[in-house]
């Protein structure tokens, strides 16, 4: 049970928060400090296992701080009341959308100060200091506003229930509040009880004999997507696949959580946007076993999947459905290793034949003309070392990236749910700490994108992440011009001179190489040299045309516009 070193000599409300946090594993706290959490902060510049992280500004430490949550499975940040938490509210809708468990605190003013109703700074000058916290409903899934009679029980209700639904909190603690005395908790939160859905011996015994009669004497294929990895079963997955030789796929949402460079590995499905293979396997499986998978309109190009649910054997958090039929509660873990042992032991389960595809001529390309994006996310993807975090913001480097396969030992990241651009610098920074320091960040995004939050560029070179990050400059929105109004000025972006931007933000000769490409040979040159400079950020400036994009993308969005959605990105 970590111990604070407590700021005041005695044992209050902030110590017991952050101490909580630190026994879940956390060691660093995003944010930006303002009047009204100045004083806790104190705390956890104190505390013995904690360390402050701090952002250019609170969406990046939202965002950092989800980075960090989907590496160590829980994250932190704190923000000021009003002004700080509203730039963060963003991050927290990114992470309630995406399964980020990220605890949001806010310094408050304090109870005297509240029940006034002056027009205090930060407030909107009604005196009704609840607005902020009616929002923050929206985005988590547990609340508290904390007192002096019950803070202890809050934290621990609001952490609980991140714990088991794997969403951000919210924690509103007031200047006084946090100074109150308490009693040190006896015991830890019982991370795994509680993250772990319960499970009914009943429910699980009936699903075992109902998934043996479906699967019996069937071809089957398995769909994965990132729940399996949320709510922390991935090894249950593995081992699944590992015993058994069906083909498996996932969407682009849980791209990277199994191994892409198998035989078996069939790609990734996005409704009609699929490789034929991958289309094949999925929609023509007698049995599609799907585990964690949630369809949203640009991970299946417009829903445009065609898929049988009488057909599946469907693995969803605390539920099971066989063919229509439910059971539950039970917990994703035992459902995944119930059905590793009905298929070796207790089932005849066939493999659903691959189909081969069909491999068209590569045109050979003059590697000293102008860089296309097909070439661009092929030379990355050929080029990516393993044992590296790949984040792609949600643009046309996410579809760039997509379809194509990446180190079994590397995890790829992006945010095609929310699809906020700019995510993944901060996101980055986080995942990296997160990650501690094992693997190193690259990060692939789009000059619309990162000029909402380049300037977290800053804290990578404090912090000594040593990203590579692959700035795609096409003068803008392109994806945005896929869409609609391929000419419009609202297209366009203000241009930087990216060359200049780590100088500006703090780099020098030992702390950062830039580079820029133009063709296939410089952006060769380019990864290579980023490649050996291991100890310091290196920034690669690539340069396509306006309105290029590629094919993968092309396609899924077709699908999109004839579905009705609109595609999200930069």
């Amino acid at each position: 049970m970590p111990r604070s070193v407590t700021v005041s000599g005695t044992y209050t409300v902030a110590d017991y928060l952050f101490d909580r946090i630190a026994e879940l594993g956390v060691r660093h706290i995003f944010g930006v400090p303002g009047d009204f959490n100045l004083g806790f902060l104190d705390t956890v510049l104190a505390h013995d296992q904690l360390e402050w992280v701090g952002n250019n500004n609170e969406l990046n430490g939202g965002y950092a701080a989800d980075g960090y949550a989907r590496l160590k499975g829980f994250g932190a940040m704190v923000t000021t009341f009003g002004v700080g938490e509203l730039s963060a509210i963003n991050a927290s809708g990114g992470s309630y959308a995406e399964y980020a468990p990220v605890l949001h605190i806010v310094g408050a003013p304090s109870t005297a100060t509240r029940k006034k109703g002056g027009k205090v700074h930060h407030t909107l000058g009604d005196g009704d200091f609840t607005h902020f916290f009616d929002m923050a409903r929206h985005v988590s899934c547990a609340q508290a506003w904390l007192d002096d009679t019950s803070a202890p029980a809050d934290i621990d209700r609001v952490i609980r229930t991140m714990l088991a639904e794997h969403r951000p909190g919210y924690i509103v603690l007031p200047q006084d509040i946090a100074d109150v005395p308490v009693y040190r908790p006896d015991e830890p939160i019982n991370q795994d009880e509680v993250r772990r859905h319960t499970t009914s011996s009943g429910a699980l015994k009936a699903f075992a004999e109902a998934a043996a009669e479906f699967l019996d004497g069937r071809q089957a294929t398995v769909l994965t997507d990132m729940l399996v990895l949320r709510v922390g079963a991935r090894d249950q997955l593995i081992n699944l696949l590992d015993h058994c030789d069906l083909p498996y796929c996932t969407l682009t949402w849980g791209k990277s959580i199994v191994y892409e460079n198998s035989e078996r590995f069939a790609g990734i499905y996005t409704g009609v946007a699929s490789p034929p293979a991958t289309k094949d396997a999925v929609e023509n499986a007698e049995r599609l076993i799907a585990a964690g998978v949630e369809f949203t309109d640009s991970t299946s190009a417009g829903f445009s999947m065609r898929i049988n649910p009488e057909n599946m054997l469907r693995i969803d958090p605390g539920k099971v459905t066989v063919g229509g039929r439910g059971f539950a509660p039970i917990a994703m873990a035992d459902a995944l290793d119930t059905l590793t042992t009905i298929i070796t032991t207790d089932a005849t389960v066939s493999p659903h034949p691959l189909k081969k595809e069909t491999v068209s001529p590569t045109t050979e390309v003059d590697p000293d003309t102008p860089l296309t994006q097909n070439e661009l996310w092929t030379i990355i993807a050929d080029w990516m070392p393993g044992d590296t975090l790949c984040l792609a913001d949600q643009g046309t480097s996410f579809f760039g990236m997509a379809q194509k396969p990446v180190p079994d030992t590397t995890l790829f990241m992006g945010q095609p749910l929310w699809g906020s651009i700019g995510y993944t610098i901060p996101a980055a920074l986080g995942a990296a700490i997160g990650d501690d320091r094992n693997r190193r960040p690259i990060v692939l995004i789009g000059d619309g994108s990162a000029q909402l939050t380049v300037q977290e560029i800053a804290t990578h070179l404090r912090q000594k992440t040593c990203p590579v990050i692959v700035l795609v400059n096409n003068d803008g929105y392109t994806i945005e011009r896929t869409i609609h109004g391929p000419d419009q000025a609202y297209n366009d972006i203000a241009p930087y001179n990216w060359q200049y931007i780590p100088k500006a933000f703090g780099a020098t000769d030992d702390t950062a190489l830039v580079l820029d490409a133009r063709t296939p040979n410089q952006l060769r040159e380019a990864l290579a040299q980023a490649e050996q400079a291991t100890d310091k950020l290196v920034f690669v400036e690539v340069h396509t045309d306006a309105d290029d994009t590629p094919d993968f993308l092309a396609t899924v969005f077709d699908a999109i516009k004839a579905s009705g959605s609109q595609p999200a990105g930069e």
